[in-house]
């Protein structure tokens, strides 16, 4: 009979093959040390360096407690940690990066956690952010946002170094969407989240993908994604405008009937046409980008294809 697992650890993985048999042995040490059954689940997302999947195979080859996923295309970082998360066998899953800005040494901190609080989930706190400073701006605006959207707690941190429960990974899994945003999500699951204060080290090898175009198409997945928020601020703002246009032509009609007007302003008619199209444009844009997402869930590829897995001590198998 298969020996149950207590923890998965779940990476995603992109180009990050020459130091990712490095990571892997901090953290077989760590788990190791913990001293419950554990495996490490791997995904490889669609990495540019090619060499990326031949080399981790190799290593689940020559590390036990491993299993390595290599998805058909580049599906995101998000959707690559729900591959994970549907291939994990643990009873409690653990979320990392793979560029060592999340120390495997602190890991038994959320285990400790967890089995202090029996909470759904524990979250890791950055207790410095060695993020630049646009980034950390971006993470603001990003959080704000998610507590009017998804309902986090105010000032709760939301990183992607957590555990959490099996079955608040299962439900997670349920989301159907192409492009799920975990941390958010797991706030409108529940409200038993707790966090618990970690370091956050310097990215120690390759480069952050997180440039501003990056982080502008993550703010509006957020939006587009959890909410109608656009639609409604421009349905809120037009009939915020075309209150203040009857109190204006209300005005005007009086002003015109005592004789206070007597040329009609170019100025004043090129400004409201200029400003109307504006809110128009801003409208159809929003409702477009809606549409659009529609159109791509419903006949676009699945948000993930799993072409290849490989795990300790097994041959290959091809999907």
């Amino acid at each position: 009979m298969k020996e149950q697992i207590k923890y998965s650890v779940v990476i995603p993985v992109y180009n990050s093959c020459n130091w990712l048999e490095k990571l892997i042995l901090q953290i077989s040490q760590v788990m190791d040390s913990v001293g419950d059954t554990y495996e490490i689940v791997l995904v490889n997302d669609g990495s540019p360096q090619l060499e990326t999947w031949p080399v981790m195979k190799e290593i689940v080859q020559r590390h036990a407690h491993l299993k390595a996923v290599n998805l058909r295309y580049n599906s995101g970082q998000f959707n690559a940690l729900m591959c994970a998360m549907k291939n994990a066998e643990g009873e409690f899953i653990i979320t990392m990066d793979d560029d060592f800005q999340h120390d495997p040494a602190e890991i038994p901190k959320l285990i400790a956690k967890m089995r202090e609080s029996d909470c759904d989930c524990v979250i890791g706190s950055y207790e410095h952010k060695e993020h630049s400073l646009f980034r950390r701006v971006g993470t603001r605006l990003v959080g704000f946002l998610s507590e009017k959207i998804y309902s986090k707690p105010k000032g709760m941190a939301s990183t992607s170094f957590r555990i959490m429960k099996r079955d608040l990974a299962e439900s997670l899994l349920l989301y159907r969407g192409k492009k799920p945003q975990i941390g958010w999500m797991i706030f409108s699951l529940t409200r038993n989240v707790e966090t618990v204060t970690i370091e956050h080290k310097k990215r120690a090898y390759g480069k952050s993908g997180y440039d501003a175009r990056h982080l502008i198409r993550v703010t509006m997945d957020i939006i587009v994604n959890g909410s109608t928020f656009p639609l409604d601020l421009t349905s809120m703002g037009g009939l915020v405008i075309s209150a203040a246009a009857f109190v204006i032509a209300i005005i005007y009609f009086v002003l015109y009937m005592i004789g206070k007007i007597h040329v009609s302003g170019f100025t004043t008619l090129i400004l409201a046409i200029s400003f109307f199209s504006g809110v128009i444009l801003f409208g159809i844009g929003m409702l477009g980008r809606y549409i659009g997402r529609l159109f791509q869930e419903c006949i676009g590829f699945p948000a993930y294809d799993e072409k290849e897995i490989v795990c300790s001590g097994e041959t290959d198998s091809d999907k």
